[in-house]
């Protein structure tokens, strides 16, 4: 097969990255108030190779190390928490893929699926199902059977994130042999369908809405994975990356509530008459409060960054694809003990900031209650009860994590 053409990724330390960063943040507030996709934005990125960021160099990436790559995703979702939020399970199946070329060298497949990475294309996903089945049993309606040399995929599938601007999806499936395959379809093939319909409050223009497949074709090279439901798990860190992209979402958007935080104090020209100065970038109680969320934005980022560590020291133990067990269990420990944390004191800030502004922060133009609502849904994902839990549990008896993408 021939190699396709590779992009030349922007370093995220580059003045042209730096650039394009801006240019995404400069419309953020009015797409999201006038709830229009992302479309150019994505595109730039795309063109940018920020979707190959991870990849080495000699496969035509930057070869960022995994904090490195968390770091740059906390500046984009800075800049737009939406479009940042698009690419989580593309940079999901980059590193399944670059985590099966590590243990088989001579992985064809998979090479073949970076090579599409390399030249800028991104990968959405088609995991999640409404129904009575429950969340994370890796039990699908959706069905890959057989038909004739190759299979046929049929269902529908919801909480599409990011499959609106993708190139391919990665498809979780039911088998008819009882057990659950992993599929790469093109975006654009006969009987797949995309429909933006998702409604949320907050991340509403994530392309996270239902995506069916009517008879569509898929040949068995497309075919990634075709696990047994009776197989024993083996440690891993790849769910613990998918939830911990959330919170440098969230890292991002506290950075950004900061940012506001500043324009608005220095917008204000009069404060109450009560107050303790003139003019409220003066004020003594409002200069504590924006230190505060500044603290807050701080120390998110350490977290995310913090957890990022663990699951990049995981990730080198490995053998044979593999992780060290005990450097597994760290990584997906730090990783939920960011959620724990950032659940609590995110919506805490984003409605902080709004008391920097009183009355006048309420304005729809300002769009300040974005923030708000872009961290309590993507919060949403998963329940922090139970996360909280299993870490007492953990400590107290060693329970394990539980082994699935929605932990």
């Amino acid at each position: 097969m021939t190699t396709v053409e590779r992009l030349n990724p922007l370093l995220p330390d580059s003045p042209e990255f730096a650039i394009l960063l801006a240019q995404i943040a400069a419309g953020a507030k009015d797409r999201d108030l006038e709830d229009q996709n992302p479309f150019d934005q994505v595109a730039a990125l795309k063109r940018a190779g920020f979707g190959a960021l991870r990849l080495p160099v000699e496969l035509g990436g930057a070869g960022l190390t995994v904090p490195e790559l968390f770091s740059v995703i906390i500046d984009v979702a800075r800049a737009d928490p939406i479009v940042a939020h698009i690419f989580r399970t593309h940079f999901w199946f980059v590193e399944e893929r670059l985590r099966a070329l590590r243990a088989d060298p001579a992985d064809a497949v998979s090479r073949r699926w970076l090579d599409e990475v390399a030249a800028g294309k991104v990968f959405g996903n088609a995991f999640s199902e409404k129904g009575s089945l429950a969340v994370g049993s890796l039990v699908f309606n959706t069905r890959l059977t057989p038909d004739g040399e190759g299979f046929r995929l049929d269902g529908e599938k919801y909480y599409s994130t990011g499959t609106l601007f993708s190139d391919h999806l990665t498809v979780a499936t039911t088998t008819d042999h009882d057990s659950v395959a992993t599929v790469v379809v093109p975006t654009d093939r006969d009987g797949v369908t995309l429909v933006d319909d998702w409604d949320g409050f907050g991340q509403r223009r994530t392309g996270t809405g239902t995506t069916t497949f009517t008879a569509v074709a898929v040949s068995a090279d497309e075919v990634l994975i075709d696990t047994p439901y009776d197989a024993e798990p083996t440690p891993t860190v790849q769910y613990a990356a998918l939830q911990l992209y959330i919170h440098a979402v969230v890292a991002g958007v506290l950075a950004n509530v900061v940012d506001d935080g500043v324009a608005l104090l220095e917008s204000r020209d009069r404060n109450f008459n009560h107050a303790l100065a003139e003019r409220p970038s003066d004020d003594p109680l409002l200069q504590r409060q924006l230190g505060e969320l500044a603290s807050t934005a701080s120390v998110a980022r350490a977290a995310v960054l913090d957890a990022a560590t663990a699951i990049g020291a995981a990730d080198a133990s490995e053998t044979g694809g593999v992780p060290d067990a005990r450097l597994a269990t760290e990584a997906q420990l730090r990783a939920a003990k960011v959620k724990v944390h950032l659940d609590q004191v995110a919506p805490e800030a984003a409605t902080r900031l709004l008391e920097l502004g009183g009355a006048s922060a309420a304005s729809r133009q300002r769009n300040l209650d974005r923030h708000w609502r872009n961290i309590r849904t993507i919060t949403l994902h998963n329940p922090v009860a139970y996360k909280a839990r299993v870490i007492g549990q953990n400590l107290l008896h060693g329970t394990p994590i539980p082994a699935n993408a929605y932990f």
